[in-house]
């Protein structure tokens, strides 16, 4: 009996069980609709998580599958990111996707606030954090770079930490700034500068491009403005998060030089003499100095964060430390930082936000390496028949050629070092008074303290040793307050007003001490007093600007949009003119076609919207006090031995000056395709500055110097293109593509009574007159030089040249050559860039393979010149090319005889100019990511990339995107002048996440 009860009993456990399989796994219908913030989202891939059924959502973002009651069902669609949702027994599952790219839904932070990207009428580019995640990215610049319709970034300085210049839509000043406005959670940074900000807290930057947009920044607008929004905390449990890599760093390419037989056999023809006895002695011998200088550098970066919180208070925290060696020996840099992002809300209209971010560096000669004959000129000059050491340790101070100093030499014995304490600090309080009203105050403050110190010991400064140090401090405090109304009337009418009162203020403060003959070096830099001749110097400015500013947005119907912005700043920088303050209007409409019924019959456009907009901005980043009258500290001796403290008149006073202004219209175009698979955004911009911030020089007659002026118009236009695809898209392989381009046409229009303005002499002693010069109906950055035409075949019985000597063409017909021939010979400013960014995702791979390029800019290769021919710095070229001269059998030679005594060489020559063109193949990485399934306590991705590993270009130095040239100038621009190329980079890095 008891057997029969235990086999029903095993019977029904069956039942049971077999009963609760087939619930769990018969198939049922669920539907639903899938959507982005209020936008429905169709072409999304839906399939059952380890299955092989699927399907896609239609045009109303609807869709409809059988699936087992416990399966879990995932949605995928290109631009958002994947989601997975249990189904738990139900037949309608509504689901929201969270947009990684530029969607309609996506919240934008615009100037003072925010808005849905369906709403902007503003030329505004948006770049998410993950469109570089898998890159050794350092600074927030390298980020941007080809990756921004209508942004130009170079990297002028390949050194650890170099300058990096930055335009949007062209260059606008000759003289002030034309560097962006950075604005970090709100606070416009004046103190410190992007590069000092850490990249990897960075979660979206916005660029705003066209004045509906930045007009609402006034007098800090003009050169555009960038938006970054760093990391914030998420409510739910505590995420670990790290970040590294470890970088080897190479230099991409080297100059073909000569060998020391061949350089030895030149440098006996040019001389006319046995300088050397035998060359051939000089067989497999010789100093190759290039290898001398470089090294393969590293670099390695850590970062470390944690965030979480609940509904009321969230937290992130970060720390982050790099360590940089740069390619040139004996230079490096060292960043550490650490950032705090607390949010609470305190009741439920009371918010409050506290953001701390503090960053330390320290930089081993990363500046400016010199002028004419820094190492990398020198390096290349030397001759290679030289040693490093005359004997033992002693250097080898001087060769037979050049009469610059050992490179190897001047970069290990120089020591510059510098150091940086930056801190950024954001209080914030919402108070939504209403529902429709709401009151928001930021107080910000940036703050720089910064010290730099050198050593010249008797190797660098032979017989007169010197040491210095200066240090700065740079504070700006920032007080935003904002009042912001937002109501919604019957579903069709959208209004938001804004008035905000918004006080800058800024402090700055220098002092140097430098001195030179050091009895002693044995204190390095830090006892000034043991130099005999002693000098100081300090420095103080205060600047602050006061402005009231509002604007108004009205939509009707979702389909009809306006903006409008009025700004009023008041700025002490014109304090003694009438003209302090500066007003900037700004109007942008939008009219959103894909609204219309008539559009939306078609069935082709998932977005289609056309924008407008027009308006002033303003520009005042000139030195405070430039309109007052100051007078210049001397000292003079009467005739004695004493020296006592006089004055001189300086610049004068000039009551009229004012704001520079920005005129510009924009017209664009967003499209979207395919169910918002394809993005495209157009826009046209015309751009017209005048009144130029210009340094006037003063006649001598009248007391000599400069003075400020507003002269001259400047206009910029152009073309901008940016296409987001998602190429491909599958349960297993997806393939999404960005594509940008941008064109740029800049024109002096006006220069006052001039009509051509002479800029400084950079490279005196090897170029000896002006080569670049700001001249009406041509573009800023102009080359003024005169014309090569190649080698002479035959006598010039006119201008005295023979057979193998250079063809100058002679364009002031005067019978001679000489610097009156100068002409206009092209732009250092590029005319197109585009940068193409592809993602292939299969499986747990994922491939990045990202293209930039710049065309249509020249370089003056300064560094080519005193390498290729005899000059009064070098004596016997080096380059390997030179051998290739003219002789009576070489009639087709590449380079005049260096020989010859009819031959003028001008440095000062279009020879030199090369085209600065390039396409670079600027990432290639490929990852794999270990899922937290796998692992058990985290998803851990692998990374192996590399950067800059190939160029295509006609330029002939190093690297086309390096200049000797400040970054912060667009007049003098493209001289590479022994210029601190970018390395080739290979990574592996490593990103844990739990």
């Amino acid at each position: 009996m008891k057997s029969y009860l235990t086999l029903w009993k095993k019977l029904a456990l069956c039942l049971i069980f077999s009963s609760y399989a087939m619930a769990l796994y018969a198939q049922h219908p669920v539907t639903g609709r899938v959507s982005s913030g209020d936008t429905s989202l169709p072409g999304v891939v839906v399939y059952i998580k380890g299955g092989g059924v699927n399907t896609q959502t239609d045009n109303d973002g609807r869709f409809s599958i059988n699936a087992p009651a416990g399966a879990t069902l995932t949605f995928s669609l290109m631009g958002y990111a994947s989601k997975e949702v249990p189904v738990n027994n139900r037949s309608t599952i509504n689901v929201q996707l969270e947009s990684t790219t530029q969607g309609l839904g996506e919240v934008v932070v615009v100037g003072y606030g925010t808005q849905k990207r369906k709403d902007l009428t503003g030329s505004i580019a948006s770049l998410n954090a993950s469109a570089y995640k898998d890159q050794p990215v350092l600074n927030a610049s390298s980020a941007l770079q080809g990756r921004v319709a209508g942004v130009s970034v170079a990297n002028s300085s390949g050194a650890p930490g170099g300058a990096v210049k930055i335009r949007i839509r062209g260059a606008n000043s000759i003289n002030a700034s034309n560097d962006p406005l950075y604005v970090i959670d709100g606070v416009a940074l004046s103190s410190i500068s992007i590069s000092d900000i850490n990249v990897n807290d960075i979660a979206s930057m916005e660029v705003l491009k066209d004045a509906s947009a930045t007009a609402i920044y006034g007098s800090r607008g003009a050169n555009g403005v960038i938006i970054i929004t760093t990391r914030s905390g998420k409510s739910g449990d505590m995420h670990l998060e790290y970040n590294g890599f470890l970088s080897s760093n190479s230099p991409m390419k080297k100059y073909k030089l000569l060998d020391a037989v061949t350089y030895a056999e030149q440098a006996n023809h040019i001389a006319g003499s046995n300088v050397f006895a035998n060359p051939s002695s000089y067989a497999g011998k010789g100093t190759d100095w290039q290898d001398m200088i470089f090294h393969h550098g590293t670099t390695q970066n850590h970062q470390l964060s944690v965030s979480g919180g609940t509904e009321k208070s969230r937290y992130y925290i970060s720390g982050y430390y790099v360590n940089q060696s740069g390619l040139l020996v004996n230079t490096n840099q060292e960043k550490f930082a650490l950032r705090a992002n607390l949010d609470s809300k305190l009741s439920k209209r009371v918010s409050i936000g506290v953001g701390i971010f503090a960053g330390h560096s320290n930089s081993h000669n990363n500046g400016d390496v010199g002028g004419k004959g820094n190492p990398v000129m020198a390096a290349l000059a030397w001759a290679p028949t030289e040693p490093v050491y005359d004997s033992g340790t002693q250097y080898n101070r001087f060769a037979i050629s050049p009469i610059w100093s050992n490179p190897y030499m001047t970069i290990k014995e120089r020591k510059n070092d510098n150091s940086a304490n930056s801190v950024v600090l954001n209080g914030r309080l919402k108070y939504d008074i209403t529902d429709w009203l709401s009151l928001n105050i930021n107080v910000g403050l940036d703050a720089n303290v910064a010290r730099t110190a050198y050593l010249n010991n008797d190797w660098v400064s032979p017989g007169n040793p010197g040491s210095g140090q200066s240090s700065l401090e740079n504070y700006t405090i920032q007080n935003s307050n904002s009042l912001t109304f937002h109501k919604k009337l019957n579903e069709k009418h959208d209004f938001t007003l804004m008035g905000i009162v918004e006080e800058t203020s800024n402090k700055y403060n220098s002092f140097s001490a430098s001195g030179s003959g050091l009895t002693s070096t044995s204190n390095g830099y830090n006892n000034l007093g043991l130099n005999t001749s002693q000098g100081i110097s300090s420095a103080y400015t205060n600047w602050a600007l006061l402005s009231y500013v509002g604007r108004a947005s009205y939509t009707f119907n979702d389909k009809y949009l306006i903006t409008a912005t009025y700004r009023a700043d008041g700025s002490s920088k014109f304090q003694s003119t009438a003209n302090k303050w500066g007003y900037f209007p700004s109007v942008g409409l939008g009219w959103r076609l894909s609204e219309e019924s008539f559009i939306k019959d078609l069935g082709i456009f998932s977005n289609l919207k056309l924008r407008g907009s027009w308006g002033i901005t303003g520009n005042q980043s000139i030195s405070p006090y430039s309109s007052l009258g100051l007078l210049n500290g001397i000292q003079y001796s009467y005739g004695g031995t004493t020296l006592y403290q006089g004055y001189l008149l300086g610049s004068p006073s000039n009551p009229d000056l004012k704001w520079e202004t920005t005129k510009q219209t924009d017209i664009g175009l967003d499209v979207g395709l395919l169910g918002g698979r394809v993005n495209i955004a157009a826009d046209y911009y015309n751009k017209r500055t005048k009144d130029l911030l210009l340094q006037v020089p003063i006649a001598s007659y009248d007391g000599g110097g400069t003075m400020y002026k507003n002269v001259g118009v400047v206009n910029n236009k152009g073309f901008e293109f940016f296409v987001e695809v998602a190429a491909v898209q599958t349960h297993d392989f997806s393939w999404t593509a960005t594509i940008n381009a941008s064109t740029y046409r800049n024109r002096v229009v006006s220069l006052g009574k001039d009509s051509i303005l002479y800029r400084p002499v950079i490279g005196g002693g090897l170029i000896n007159t002006n080569i670049q010069v700001v001249k009406t109906g041509q573009p800023l950055g102009a080359f003024y030089l005169i014309p090569w035409q190649g080698i002479y075949t035959s006598d010039d019985n006119t201008l005295g040249y023979k057979a193998g000597d250079n063809h100058y063409r002679d364009v002031s017909g005067n019978g001679s050559i000489g610097y009156e021939d100068r002409v206009i010979a092209g732009s250092a400013l590029p005319k197109f860039l585009w940068g193409f960014n592809n993602n292939f995702h299969y499986k747990q791979f994922e491939l990045n393979v990202f293209v930039q390029a710049s065309h249509g800019n020249k370089i003056f290769n300064a560094t080519y010149a005193g390498i290729a021919a005899p000059t009064s710095d070098v004596k016997y070229p080096t380059l390997a090319a030179s051998a290739n001269y003219a002789t009576s059998k070489n009639t087709g030679a590449e380079w005049a005889d260096p020989a010859s005594k009819t031959n003028r060489s001008y440095v000062e020559s279009t020879q030199y100019l090369q085209d600065g063109s390039y396409v670079r193949l600027k990432n290639v990485s490929l990852s794999y990511s270990l899922l937290k399934k796998t692992t058990r306590f985290a998803d851990i991705r692998f990374t192996l990339s590399a950067q800059n590993l190939f160029t295509i270009t006609k330029y002939k130095g190093y690297d086309p995107e390096a200049t000797s040239t400040s970054a912060t100038s667009d007049a003098d621009a493209g001289i590479d002048l022994g210029a601190y190329p970018s390395p080739r980079t290979v990574t592996f890095g490593v990103n844990i996440s739990l």
